[in-house]
């Protein structure tokens, strides 16, 4: 991402000013407002250079996809953003839950994907982590303990 840090005195010809932007990687680079404004330049150009995990590339997320660290920097950005989950956070409920499932006890790492972070849909709470048919599960029950309720006498249970 770019950050304005100076105005330069050069104006475009549709009246936008030129700026010295510092890009997250370090490098700085003269840009005007609206390709920033506009979402056109994101970067200083780096975004565009693809070479392995050292690449100011990796740093922005966009590292090439068969990097082994891809899909891990993918995820805890994911877990970021829609959780407010750090990493280290989900290393202790990984350990907490003896890597497994809070629910059914299956082992998460026998496939892809098998691991989803459970939470509260009103409050964003993280609950715990679920193999992905026990979070099925409780989302068609749309976290209603009634229906959870209703659905054990069903079964006679």
């Amino acid at each position: 991402m770019l950050t304005l840090v100076t105005m330069l005195n050069d104006k475009s010809s549709n009246g936008s000013y030129k700026y010295i932007a510092q890009c997250d990687c370090g490098e700085s680079k003269a840009i005007y407002y609206n390709q920033m404004a506009s979402g056109r330049s994101k970067s200083c150009g780096c975004l565009s250079r693809r070479s392995g995990a050292d690449s100011p590339n990796f740093k922005h997320g966009l590292a090439l996809r068969d990097n082994a660290g891809y899909k891990k920097y993918q995820r805890e950005c994911f877990d970021r953003h829609k959780y407010n989950l750090e990493p280290k956070q989900k290393q202790e409920l990984i350990e907490k839950q003896h890597n497994s499932c809070a629910i059914c006890g299956y082992k998460f790492g026998q496939k892809i994907g098998d691991m989803k972070v459970d939470h509260d849909h009103k409050t964003g709470t993280v609950r715990g982590l679920l193999c992905d048919l026990c979070n099925r599960g409780l989302g068609y029950f749309k976290d209603s303990k009634d229906l959870f309720n209703n659905a054990i006498k069903y079964l006679g249970v």
